[in-house]
């Protein structure tokens, strides 16, 4: 008789399908800790997939869950309300500005990009204006893996060609980084010709331009904060061009980098505020697209829906948790403490690496932050992808759980997103690991 191995079950986002039983697997987390079926316990460094940020086993929230699965566990979305749902539609709209008068729940950050992106289409065909269908996106920039999201992502365009056709209609414009700077650092007199080339491209192409959309600060491409003048000048060319703004705020939202909102640090308001990953501290799947009140009288005088669904949008559960977040979030203290963790984290990895060969720049905003390694023969040279899967490897084994980026031409380095409950000690423990395995001081 013929015997056969039995094969790993299962395939792993954006992982060779043929990866199998070494793939770690967690057991269980309390705070910022998880912990391996090994009994190996590691500090979460990226908060999950940069969702978690309110760390394991919170107690409101599991409470809320809890509650609202005893209650009622789900409501179809075409038919029927939930007061739970609506509260936390009424609560995202309190903390945004008020020119966004819309909320429509997803269950991804993918999908929260595809319907920013229909709305962006439909909006200007309601309004007699079909040419205007382009949307244009940075070339450095992720907004999921979905056939739109995918298709308006800036990085990995090689690895989705081979899924081809994907959706047109996408511009891709250069990230606004200077050769003669860090990412993180862009001198004011180098600024101007990335303004310029931005007012060439409205002169351009504003006339079939439905939108521009972007990461304020770019997540995967490397934790690369777009400068605030930058971002103002787009909004006034958004605006006399009758562009649509919509700002991806999946990884930098719901307080990620010290405000409730990225765009807060410019300003700058959004038609269309794309959300996911903390909306509720990643408990449970869920994402919402708000959008402004100019949109939705553009639908309600076409009389018109939004033709998009998932049978799970707006799932009470998700919700519950969604309300309990923001009730953690909005006690009285947190931003700061986010916005000074963060800090701490980036000044002590400075003076922790200094003079380190290795050893870029520490960037980001809050408890977002890009640890920026280079070669060792140039200071634009990227470490190279194996010797990043090894440090990432070497941190990892020491019990600290990192995500690489690399971009190639651009930057290399890894991610960390720890949960916004960590602590100074806890802060300094992670930078006495990065030292560990890097070398420094």
């Amino acid at each position: 008789m013929l015997t056969t191995t039995r094969q790993y079950p299962m395939v792993h986002p954006l992982k060779d399908v043929r990866l199998g039983d070494e793939v770690t697997s967690l057991a269980a987390g309390e705070g910022i800790y998880v912990q391996d079926t090994n009994g190996k316990i590691y500090i979460d460094g990226i908060s999950g997939l940069w969702n978690v940020s309110l760390g394991y086993r919170h107690p409101g929230i599991r409470k809320a869950i809890i509650e609202q699965l005893d209650a009622l566990p789900y409501v179809n979305p075409v038919d029927y309300s939930n007061p739970v749902t609506l509260q936390f539609a009424e609560k995202l709209l309190q903390l945004t500005p008020d020119n966004l008068s819309k909320v429509a729940f997803t269950c991804t950050g993918s999908e929260s990009v595809e319907l920013a992106i229909k709305l962006m289409r439909k909006y200007h065909h309601l309004r007699h204006q079909p040419h205007k269908n382009v949307i244009a996106v940075l070339d450095k920039s992720y907004h999921g893996s979905y056939y739109g999201s995918m298709s308006a992502s800036g990085i990995d365009q090689e690895i989705s060609e081979s899924y081809g056709p994907k959706v047109p209609g996408f511009l891709f414009h250069p990230v606004p980084v200077c050769k003669h700077c860090t990412p993180g650092q862009m001198a004011e007199d180098c600024l101007g010709s990335h303004l310029a080339s931005l007012e060439e491209l409205f002169a351009r192409e504003g006339q079939v331009m439905a939108g521009f959309m972007l990461e304020p600060i770019i997540g995967s491409g490397g934790i690369i904060p777009i400068p605030e003048a930058y971002l103002r000048r787009l909004a006034e060319l958004c605006a006399e061009h009758d562009v649509l703004l919509a700002f991806d705020e999946v990884a930098t939202g719901m307080g990620r980098t010290g405000r409730m909102f990225a765009f807060e640090h410019s300003g700058v308001l959004p038609d269309i505020l794309c959300l996911s990953k903390g909306i509720n501290s990643g408990y449970l799947p869920l994402g919402a697209t708000l959008f402004s009140e100019e949109i939705q009288q553009a639908f309600a005088l076409a009389g018109s829906h939004i033709e998009h669904l998932s049978t799970q949008n707006g799932n009470p559960v998700a919700c519950a948790a969604g309300i309990a977040t923001l009730e953690a979030l909005e006690q009285p203290g947190m931003l700061e403490t986010i916005s000074a963790r963060g800090h701490l984290l980036r000044s002590a990895l400075d003076q922790a690496l200094q003079g380190n060969p290795l050893y870029l720049e520490a960037r980001g905003k809050g408890l977002m932050t890009g640890v920026a390694l280079k070669g060792r023969h140039s200071l634009k040279e990227c470490l190279p992808p194996e010797q990043l899967a090894d440090v990432v490897d070497r941190l990892k084994r020491r019990g600290l759980i990192v995500y690489p980026f690399h971009t190639p031409g651009l930057t290399s380095g890894f991610h960390l997103f720890p949960p916004f409950i960590i602590t100074e000690e806890e802060v300094l423990e992670i930078v006495s690991i990065v030292r560990k395995v890097l070398g420094g001081r």
